[in-house]
């Protein structure tokens, strides 16, 4: 379990551990959610009992005036959540979670973003080499690139989660959420090409470990990101967004463009509605052309 901030108001550190133990919630979601309730704890007074919903509406407008659209969404969130809980608890007015204004965002909005066949295959083959930095990068990037793992699932993934004999590999998500995926040769293939040459760690016994050291496990999702992020500075791969979450968005199209259909892609990527999914078709353009109806000529 992650440490506990001393420097955090005492209602957020009990917060902090509710999230952890009864939503399992991983440490980069705990650390943005703790922000939140600290910067409305210093906001609107150290006493929930006293506040009311024109002070929680007033801070929310004065505090997404100053950053922008996904930080605003985030915040709408991490605020309700606290304010939940805090009602729950018995330590504000019932219902307070309902003075978060809804930000105005639209689903689906935007096209996903992700790398092509291509541009796919240079990332990997940046990652040639013997040295045990290239395998691991390597293992790293196909894994992402075949199976839509998120940052945060790579880096919690222990050597004990690989089921040779059904060819499987046990992934633990967001929430404790627990699937087993089936491992693809190129997969199996480059993680046994770095367990070859992986640093013995005795106190560790995640797959993946730092190459410097004293070869620590990756202490959450960004640190697999930033392996993405030079391996596509490596391979030359310039793309709107970078990082790990890219390769999620490609795995899904590429699945997608395969002919898998949604509900299939959903149970891999682990989406709890297909909704969510459905994001991913409009990724497929050729499929999309052949239902596009044709605009009507403008009547004289």
């Amino acid at each position: 379990m992650p440490e506990l901030r001393s420097a955090d108001p005492a209602l957020v550190v009990d917060f902090r551990r509710w999230l952890q133990k009864h939503r399992g919630a991983a440490e980069p979601t705990v650390r943005q959610y703790s922000r939140g309730a600290t910067e409305l704890l210093l906001a609107l007074g150290d006493d929930p009992t006293c506040w009311n919903a024109n002070g929680v509406r007033a801070h929310f407008v004065e505090r997404t005036a100053r950053c922008g659209v996904g930080t605003a969404e985030k915040l709408v969130t991490s605020l309700r959540a606290f304010l939940r809980y805090l009602s729950v608890q018995g330590r504000c007015r019932a219902d307070l979670d309902k003075a978060v204004p809804a930000f105005a965002s639209w689903r689906l909005a935007d096209l996903p973003k992700y790398l092509t066949a291509e541009q796919v295959d240079r990332l990997i083959a940046g990652c040639d080499g013997r040295s045990p930095e290239r395998r691991r990068d390597r293992a790293i990037i196909v894994l992402l690139a075949r199976l839509g793992l998120r940052a945060g699932d790579v880096a919690r993934l222990r050597i004990a989660d690989i089921e040779w004999e059904t060819g499987t590999l046990r992934v633990s998500g967001k929430g404790r959420y627990q699937v087993r995926l089936p491992l693809p040769q190129d997969v199996g293939d480059a993680i046994i090409d770095y367990l070859e040459c992986r640093p013995r760690v005795c106190d560790s016994d995640h797959l993946f470990v730092r190459n410097i050291a004293p070869f620590r496990s990756f202490a959450h999702g960004d640190g697999v990101s930033s392996v993405v992020k030079r391996a596509m500075k490596r391979a030359g791969v310039i793309t709107p967004a970078k990082g790990a979450h890219v390769l999620r968005h490609t795995a899904a199209t590429e699945m997608l463009r395969h002919g898998v259909p949604l509900d299939r892609i959903a149970l891999v990527l682990r989406h709890r509605g297909v909704d969510t999914t459905a994001y991913y078709a409009k990724a497929d353009v050729n499929s999309l052309k052949q239902i596009a109806q044709p605009w009507p000529e403008a009547l004289p």
